[in-house]
């Protein structure tokens, strides 16, 4: 992977008994409405900008508004507002070595900066408060690459619909966003999102005994084959064997800076995106699976004082060449996540 994929949120409870996939590059369908009230809400699309990034910089924004310690992972370097909840932004991706098939946690990790950036810049959002991810789900091009030695430079045209309080005052930040991120004039990532915010002291309240776990002092059981996860070092794995057909363990490894850019109280949602992409990946070897839609619904916290197992299944694909595969994340005999990865099988 070349970007860290830290993320400080929190995640909502209610998961749907299966995942579905969306087709690749399509506009992802409208969740219903949650009850809050929308502003600033357009009824179509926004037109995309007429060039790529114009005239934005190059310099990368301040890692807070992402909530980064590592300023080298900020993938957002500059923005312009296009509406009342419309903008464009500029992203660079680092030079890869990770070869010619999408990074679906890079993809991600993108939409997910760009959002977070947006929220506390334009809408007010105090860097203090959690946000809590209801669900993040994207289609990829399978032609897109991270491959070669310089950075990747593209545009993201968001669109925003931000949602006010129970007492109708100031607004919560953007509560549902949809993305299309281009690369020149083609587009290679939509994505739709929807999250909310919660201030220090109820998530205090929230996370109880688990707020302050003791950092890095568990057990982290020994990696899986790397090639067999579609890794290319040890260092890169998030799995561990589970004795098992189908099933893994996830390893919190506090070394691994993909995963952990900093201390957190539970595991991270990417990170745990990052453990479902290579369950898929082992599960449908020898064949290589290349990811075009990935579907994420998160139902409880992921704590790190018990394992967490990882269930992958494969799933009818539709059509030949393709792979569709859902992992269950299950932690103290409780499902906590559940991901979709849908792609090409090569």
């Amino acid at each position: 992977m070349s970007a860290t994929v830290q993320q400080s949120c929190t995640l909502m409870p209610g998961i749907p008994k299966s995942v579905g996939f969306p087709d690749p590059l399509a506009v992802p369908a409208p969740v219903p409405d949650s009850g809050r009230t929308l502003v600033d809400s357009p009824a179509k699309a926004p037109a995309p900008s007429s060039a790529p990034a114009s005239g934005l910089g190059g310099t990368r924004v301040a890692k807070e508004l992402v909530h980064f310690r590592d300023e080298e992972s900020v993938l957002v370097t500059d923005w312009v507002r296009r509406g009342p909840a419309e903008f464009t932004l500029a992203v660079e991706w680092p030079g890869s070595t990770s070869g010619s098939r999408p990074d679906p946690v890079l993809a991600a990790q993108t939409v997910r900066q760009c959002g977070l950036a947006i929220s506390h810049a334009e809408f007010g959002v105090p860097l203090d408060h959690q946000s809590l991810l209801r669900n993040l789900n994207y289609s990829i091009d399978p032609t897109l690459s991270t491959a070669g030695n310089g950075p990747l430079r593209l545009t993201v045209d968001l669109r925003c619909s931000t949602a006010r309080n129970g007492c109708g005052d100031r607004p919560l930040g953007a509560e549902a966003m949809d993305f299309t991120v281009r690369q020149g004039d083609h587009t290679v990532i939509r994505a739709h999102s929807r999250s909310s915010w919660i201030s220090p002291g109820v998530y205090r309240r929230l996370r109880g005994a688990y707020l302050s776990p003791a950092w890095g002092e568990w057990e982290v059981p020994p990696p899986v084959p790397a090639a067999s996860v579609g890794c290319l070092t040890a260092s890169e794995v998030a799995l561990a064997a589970a004795g098992r057909p189908g099933s893994w363990l996830l390893r919190n490894d506090v070394g691994n800076k993909v995963m952990f850019d900093h201390p957190v109280d539970h595991v991270p949602g990417l990170a745990l995106l990052t453990a479902a992409g290579q369950a898929a990946q082992a599960v449908v070897s020898p064949g290589i699976l290349v990811p075009t839609a990935v579907t994420t619904s998160y139902s409880r916290y992921v704590e790190f004082d018990a394992p967490c197992r990882l269930d992958a299944v494969v799933l009818p694909a539709g059509a030949p060449g393709h792979a569709a595969v859902e992992v269950t994340g299950v932690q103290n005999a409780e499902v906590a996540f559940r991901i979709g990865v849908r792609g090409l099988l090569r």
